[in-house]
């Protein structure tokens, strides 16, 4: 047997270099550091804040979205080796089944040939480009889930804040009106007011007990809240947080706007996916010239004992070179228009994530203004003031100088009040989540002092 010939070995050696070298450097384009999910130690401050990163950490470590996210992002990563990659060459093997192939150097009985595919340049990088894209899309919706899951974190965490809160003063101000129904009743059998008194204070007492059961009751709902989550099963007892820590921040809406169009994981994640809608109109207008095959044939030739000729026995090795005909513009013409109307596509739909963004922001940023105003004032002015009324009124109906009904609205007032203030407490902390997670990143500085939230007692008044 010979050796290939010498323009067979050109054939061979033009279509490998041409392919490969079309390639380009894709394994530092896949390969490039990307953030793995958050495994960094929680930090503690005060007991709330503690508790608070033990929650995050842990959801961060067992949320089942967030585990499907990743693995999603990882499977798309692993696309790029397979989509750059050559396809696999074929061998095939012909034999003669009935007749041997006479020729003057011999019979040829059998012939192995094999053949690579080889896509025209630029192709298989254009491929490999598109799939990272993608990959780094998915990489981004990986971050988003993951603020996402903090949000949700920290939204019931506060709501839990807020209700055990609201169970406290509750039950406290069941106490004190249990205090109003003695004194009426008291009143009542020395003759000093009516029955009618003692008969308001037990339909209050009934009205806020049954307040108070239903907030008992809502606890199993929240936790169940914080429990999916952090992937625990649903029954699972989290314990009330007995505080919470947050930061006193002014933001300005204009600069978060700005921060959040570019840090924004959603935008880019649609910035990343118009990367691979372009690279997939670069790789359609491709589809205009030839994809090749590059073959050898090797035939078996069987030496002539009949005959001693030139060449006797020598096997034939053969080279071939085919080309597909991309003849057929309509469909090609289709295949770049789709893929064109593919990125504008996306250009539009980040017009509308990044309006959607502003809106949420603004409500965002609004409602925490509007939670800061609401603490200040009733911890500093409404509350106090209540508390006071209270007193004075209790002290004006034992001197038969005010009504009964006087008395219970007074105190009704300061329930509310209280329950405001905790609620616009929770609300703060809610919407400073809410900015975070739409921005991709904290929004508090080093320097921001911790905001006070004076714990609101009832304990006292009246007495």
């Amino acid at each position: 047997m010979r050796v290939a010939t010498y323009s067979t070995t050109c054939i061979m050696t033009l279509g490998i270099c041409l392919a490969l070298g079309a390639m380009g450097d894709l394994s530092a384009m896949a390969q490039s550091p990307v953030p793995p999910l958050q495994e960094e130690s929680p930090a503690t401050s005060s007991d709330g804040e503690d508790q608070l990163n033990q929650l995050l950490f842990e959801a961060e470590a067992n949320n089942p979205g967030l585990k499907a996210a990743y693995h999603k992002w990882q499977a798309a990563l692993q696309r790029v080796p397979q989509v750059t990659s050559l396809m696999d060459p074929k061998l095939t093997f012909t034999e003669y089944l009935q007749n041997n192939v006479e020729t003057r150097t011999g019979a040829q009985d059998f012939q192995l040939g094999v053949m690579q595919m080889f896509p025209y340049p630029g192709k298989l990088s254009l491929r490999g480009e598109a799939a990272v894209a993608e990959a780094r899309a998915l990489e981004q919706d990986l971050v988003k889930q993951r603020l996402e899951v903090r949000r949700e974190v920290k939204d019931a965490f506060y709501e839990y804040y807020y209700l055990e809160q609201s169970i406290r003063i509750t039950s406290e101000n069941l106490e004190l009106l249990k205090h109003f129904e003695r004194v009426a009743t008291a009143r009542y059998e020395v003759n000093r007011a009516g029955n009618r008194d003692v008969i308001k204070a037990q339909v209050e007492l009934g009205e806020l007990e049954n307040e108070l059961r239903t907030l008992v009751d809502f606890r199993q709902p929240v936790q169940a809240r914080l429990n999916a989550a952090l992937n625990r099963p649903m029954s699972a007892d989290i314990p009330p947080p007995a505080e919470i820590d947050l930061r006193d921040v002014e933001l300005q809406s204009d600069r978060v706007l700005e921060l959040a169009y570019q840090t924004n994981p959603e935008l880019k994640s649609i910035d990343a996916t118009i990367r691979k809608k372009q690279a997939e109109v670069d790789l359609a207008k491709k589809d205009y010239f030839p994809d090749f095959n590059v073959g050898v044939n090797w035939i078996n030739t069987n030496s002539r004992i009949d005959a001693n000729v030139p060449g006797n026995g020598d096997d034939v090795l053969m080279g071939s070179v085919q080309f597909n005909l991309p003849i057929y513009r309509d469909r090609l013409a289709a295949g770049v228009r789709e893929a064109e109307h593919g990125v504008q596509e996306q250009r539009s739909r980040k017009s509308e994530a990044e309006n959607q963004l502003a809106v949420d922001l603004q409500t965002a940023l609004y409602k925490l203004r509007d939670a800061k105003r609401q603490i200040d004032l009733y911890s500093d002015i409404l509350i106090p003031k209540a508390k006071q009324s209270v007193t004075v009124t209790q002290t004006a109906y034992s001197a038969e100088e005010a009504a009964f009904l006087d008395l219970v609205d007074t105190e009704r007032v300061l329930l509310n009040f209280q329950n405001s203030y905790y609620r616009s407490v929770a609300n703060y902390g809610q919407s400073l989540a809410t900015i975070e997670a739409k921005v991709g990143q904290s929004v508090v500085s080093g320097e921001s002092a911790r905001m006070e939230i004076p714990s609101v007692e009832t304990g006292g008044v009246g007495e």
